[in-house]
């Protein structure tokens, strides 16, 4: 499939509901285990997710349709949601 626009906003526009009715309502002990070392809960995965929306991903959209030549892009630190809050329910993230 050729990328579209139109087609992409299709997916990311049903994303919050799609992790509000497999998430929503869950006990800590589906959200915050994971299956061991190096690997993520549910709750890291969601704090992923926003930590890149606001921090990278507008960014970097930005850059690109920007009019200035620099086009670098700052290092996206892929693991700072595991520095955040860990107390913040999931509904409230």
């Amino acid at each position: 499939m050729t990328f579209k626009i139109d087609k992409a906003l299709e997916i990311l526009n049903r994303t919050p509901m799609v992790l509000e009715t497999l998430l929503g309502g869950l006990s800590n002990d589906w959200l915050k285990n994971n299956e061991g070392e190096n690997t993520w809960s549910p709750y890291n995965v969601v704090g992923h997710l926003i930590h890149g929306e606001k921090t990278d991903w507008m960014t970097r959209v930005k850059i690109v349709l920007s009019e200035t030549g620099n086009k670098t892009f700052t290092p996206f630190d892929r693991f700072a949601q595991m520095q955040a809050d860990q107390s913040i329910p999931i509904e409230t993230l």
